[in-house]
């Protein structure tokens, strides 16, 4: 009888051991954390990635250009600067609204003697369904007294509306960008324009950006 109890305590012992790691094991599997530690690293890795036409502009006057180039990484629009020896400056992910986004157009600009900027021009792609609609966004890369090691992203307004509902409106919008110091403080301001619509972008410094 004694044999038995200590078998059966063994076994209870063992199960109670089984069960407190199944539970450990699905817990993690419906946290997500099996996804974050599990998964081997090489598996998180990016697997898809596409990159479009580059641009070569000198940045921070030191008469070597920099490499700038839009990518895809899994579907999502990147920016990559690095410099003429390949190594990277600054990486930063630009959110497109809807299928086949890409950067079309980039403009180098000087806000003030310290302040340079890159204006992003992106086709946000297309979004149909019922309806049909195409917009296009600025970003703009901020970045003081040529220091490529603190570049500063920001997401800027539409400068490009086009759109067809279902009962066959159409419009579209082509804004203008322009680049001057509006309230004469020596800092440029971005502006985008159509008709009486005005968007203003000032720069208050240390990347940021303020809308007025």
């Amino acid at each position: 009888m004694s044999n038995y109890c200590s078998i059966l305590l063994i076994f209870l012992f063992s199960w109670n051991i089984l069960w407190a790691q199944d539970e450990r094991y699905f817990r993690k599997m419906f946290s997500g954390d099996m996804v974050k530690k599990d998964v081997p690293q090489e598996a998180q890795k990016i697997h898809f990635k596409v990159t479009g036409n580059s641009y070569r502009i000198d940045l921070d006057d030191d008469k070597i250009e920099e490499i700038i180039e839009p990518q895809k990484r899994d579907g999502v629009d990147w920016i990559e600067i690095r410099n003429s020896s390949g190594n990277k400056l600054f990486e930063g992910k630009v959110f497109a609204a809807g299928t086949g986004s890409y950067l079309y157009k980039i403009k180098f600009v000087s806000l003030s003697p310290d302040v340079k900027a890159l204006i992003l021009f992106m086709d946000e792609g297309v979004i149909s369904g019922k309806k049909f609609e195409s917009t296009g966004r600025i970003f703009i890369l901020t970045y003081e007294k040529n220091n490529l090691s603190n570049i500063h992203l920001t997401e800027g307004p539409h400068f490009f509306h086009e759109r067809e509902s279902q009962r066959e409106q159409y419009w579209r919008r082509t804004y203008t960008v322009n680049v001057w110091d509006i309230d004469k403080d020596g800092i440029r301001e971005v502006s985008v324009e159509f008709n009486n619509i005005q968007r203003i972008m000032k720069y208050i410094g240390g990347g940021v950006w303020k809308k007025i």
